[in-house]
């Protein structure tokens, strides 16, 4: 944990979280609003971090109520664009900053199947600088689900972002950090995606080892979100990655925020 203030010049401070806002009539059963107020009591209380990436942020309404409340800490976000595609939803991406951040190029997959169909999943790429230091991130949610069929999805999305959003637009003097829920559990398919993408995982200093729970499957508990990083010719001093355990189990019916936990990761660089 940060401690409750900025974090320091040479640091970048990351939250990424799926909270599962589902838009209405989906989201209508799982109480939207009442996990808002979860979710924004314990981002007040939380460690105040550089950037908040959300996935599954697609009910408008919520995300008006959560910037309306985190605003005085988080001034600059970037929405999920609504299309109005007939059937579509929005990707459900949304970018929180406590910096100026701007959107460098989106994509929407163009593959998809089963529920994930139904909204305009992509990736999106910012940038930001902190302490005279460019910084791209790639905000994401990969196809869901198990079994070959999705895992092949996957892989056409992953290699869509290489082409059309990392190639393009980033450049190899500045860091780049993707984040997101990418669906990925199995250590051969997490390796895969990284070699393709070239980029680096990390140990987790939690004692947290998953990021979601489902009920009814055979292995509930699992890694699908991350937060990973391609240093290009720069060079990060530490990083630090960890899952916080921001579910609410207070009461007695054990409502939670979400049916993900968010991972954060601290980036750590020396003066130049």
């Amino acid at each position: 944990m940060i401690g409750g203030s900025s974090s320091k010049p040479n640091e970048l401070t990351l939250l990424s979280w799926n909270i599962h806002m589902l838009p209405s009539p989906y989201g209508w059963f799982s109480q939207p609003r009442k996990r808002a107020k979860l979710i924004i009591e314990k981002l007040k209380q939380s460690a105040h971090y550089d950037v908040i990436l959300f996935q599954e942020a697609f009910d408008n309404k919520i995300r008006d109520i959560l910037f309306e409340e985190l605003k005085y800490l988080y001034p600059f976000q970037i929405k999920p664009a609504d299309k109005g595609e007939f059937f579509k939803i929005n990707s459900g991406l949304w970018a929180l900053s406590k910096l100026p951040i701007s959107l460098v190029d989106e994509i929407q997959f163009l593959n998809a199947i089963g529920w994930d169909w139904i909204a305009l999943k992509g990736a999106k790429l910012y940038q930001l600088q902190k302490n005279n230091q460019d910084f791209y991130i790639i905000n994401t949610h990969l196809q869901s689900d198990n079994g070959d069929e999705y895992s092949m999805v996957r892989n056409s999305q992953y290699t869509q972002i290489q082409h059309e959003l990392i190639e393009p637009n980033v450049d190899a003097t500045s860091p780049l950090i993707l984040c997101g829920d990418l669906n990925i559990s199995q250590i051969k398919n997490l390796k895969k995606m990284l070699s393709f993408l070239n980029l680096k995982t990390g140990p987790l200093s939690s004692k947290l080892s998953f990021s979601n729970w489902t009920a009814g499957l055979k292995n509930p508990k699992q890694l699908l979100d991350y937060i990973l990083v391609k240093e290009n010719t720069f060079s990060f001093e530490t990083i630090q990655r960890k899952i916080l355990e921001f579910t609410n189990f207070s009461n007695k019916n054990k409502f939670s925020m979400s049916d993900h936990n968010p991972i954060e990761a601290i980036f750590k660089w020396s003066e130049k």
